[in-house]
C-alpha cells in the first residue's frame, strides 16, 4: 500500500487537528476541513488504510483516529510546515537578553523559564559544559603567619579558594609580591596555555620560595578540571505537561515529577538525544513516544538542540511535552533559544578573549 499525495494531506490534516483538539478525528471532520474534493466515505476509506499502516490508531470502535507513533514521526519529518514566530514571540525570547554577560548560570536558567514558557511544557536546559576554564584572576591573601588563601576566579564567574600552607620565612610582602606575579602572569589563560614555558616563566621572576609555586598549580588545575565537571541541569514548568489531558492520571502525575527531580535522569535524556544529534541545524533531534527508551517517557516527546560557541557544542536544551505537541512552533522556539545562547555565549567567551 502506497504512502500517496492523499494519503499525506488526510494524515496532515488529522495530525494537525488533533494537536489542537486532543479529540479523535472523524472522517466527516477532516471532509469539512480539508478542501480536496473527497467525500466522507472516500476519506474514511483512506483512513482505514492510514491505519493498516500504522499511521492512525483508532482507541474505540465508534471513534475516530488519533495518530500514531509512527504518524508523528512520518509528520516531523517530511509534513509539517515551518513556523514563523510572532512579534509577541520574539519580544519574549529577547527577554534572555536583558541578563548581563558573566551571570552565565542566571543566563541559563531564564532560558529554560522563557522557552517553558513560551511553549507551554516542561523546558530541560544544561549549563555549559565548559566552559574553556580560563583564569580571569587569581589571589593569594594571608590568613595567619603559616597560611595563606589562595582565590581564584574564571572568567565565567565562578570563584574558588583553598587555604595553602605558607614556606617558612615567607612575609606579607613576599606573599603580595607573589599574587601580583601570579595575577599578571595567568589571568587570561586556560588550563592548556599554562605550559612549561609559563612555569619556568614566573618561577625565574621569583627570588625566593619558588617552591611554593608548584602547590599552588596544583590547586589551579583541580579547581579548573572541577569547574569543567559541573553541568547543571535546569528544569522549568514541571508541572505543565500535567494540564494536558494525556498526564491526568494522579499516579502517573507523581512518578513523572519524581522523575524530573532526578537531575542524572533528566541529563541522560539530554545524552542519548546527543548521541543521534547529526550537528545538523543546531544539532535538533525529536523523539516521539516509544523511540525514548524510558518507561515515564513512553508517552511524551522529547525535543532537543544543542548551542554552541563557535562550532563548539556547549550544551543542550530540550523540551518535553505530549506526542501531540505543536511540533513546527516548538522546534522554531527551541531554535531560537539556542540561536540567542549562541550569541550570548560567544560574546561571554570569545569577544572578551
Amino acid at each position: 500500500m502506497d504512502m500517496n499525495e492523499r494519503k499525506r494531506k488526510i494524515l496532515h490534516s488529522i495530525i494537525n487537528e488533533y494537536i489542537k483538539s486532543a479529540e479523535p478525528i472523524g472522517s466527516r471532520h477532516v471532509a469539512k476541513n480539508l478542501d480536496i474534493g473527497l467525500s466522507s466515505a472516500t476519506i474514511r476509506n483512506e483512513m482505514a488504510d492510514l491505519e493498516d499502516m500504522g499511521y492512525l490508531e483508532q482507541p474505540h470502535t465508534s471513534a475516530g483516529r488519533i495518530p500514531s507513533d509512527k504518524g508523528y514521526r512520518l509528520y516531523v519529518d517530511s509534513l509539517m510546515n515551518d513556523y514563523e514566530l510572532t512579534v509577541n514571540d520574539l519580544t519574549a525570547l529577547g527577554g534572555v537578553l536583558e541578563w548581563k554577560l558573566g551571570q552565565i548560570d542566571k543566563i541559563i536558567k531564564r532560558a529554560s523559564e522563557i522557552l517553558s514558557k513560551l511553549t507551554n511544557y516542561t523546558a530541560i536546559l544544561t549549563s555549559p559544559e565548559m566552559k574553556r576554564g580560563a583564569i580571569k584572576t587569581v589571589e593569594l591573601v594571608p590568613v595567619d603567619g603559616s597560611s595563606a588563601l589562595v582565590i581564584l576566579v574564571t572568567n565565567e564567574g565562578v570563584m574558588k579558594h583553598k587555604r595553602v600552607m605558607l614556606p617558612a620565612g615567607a612575609d606579607s610582602e613576599f606573599i603580595h609580591g607573589f599574587s601580583n606575579l601570579l595575577r599578571e602572569k595567568l589571568s587570561g589563560l586556560t588550563l592548556e596555555e599554562i605550559n612549561v614555558a609559563k612555569i619556568r616563566e614566573i618561577r625565574c621572576s621569583m627570588q625566593s620560595h619558588f617552591e611554593f609555586l608548584f602547590p599552588i598549580l596544583d590547586f589551579i588545575a583541580d579547581i579548573i578540571d572541577d569547574v569543567r565537571a559541573e553541568t547543571e541541569i535546569y528544569t522549568s514548568g514541571a508541572t505543565n505537561i500535567l494540564s494536558y489531558p494525556e498526564f491526568s492520571d494522579v499516579r502517573f502525575a507523581k512518578e513523572f515529577l519524581d522523575f524530573l527531580d532526578d537531575k542524572n535522569a533528566v541529563a541522560g535524556i539530554l545524552r542519548s538525544s546527543d548521541e543521534t544529534a547529526d550537528g545538523k541545524d543546531g544539532g535538533i533531534t525529536v523523539r516521539i513516544g516509544k523511540e525514548n527508551t524510558l518507561d515515564i517517557m513512553q508517552k511524551s516527546s522529547v525535543i532537543t538542540a544543542n548551542y554552541y560557541v563557535g562550532d563548539r557544542v556547549m550544551g543542550r536544551l530540550g523540551i518535553i511535552g505530549p506526542t501531540r505537541m505543536d511540533y513546527p512552533k516548538t522546534i522554531a522556539k527551541i531554535k531560537n533559544i539556542s540561536a540567542m545562547l549562541n550569541r550570548l555565549l560567544y560574546e561571554l567567551y570569545i569577544d572578551e578573549e
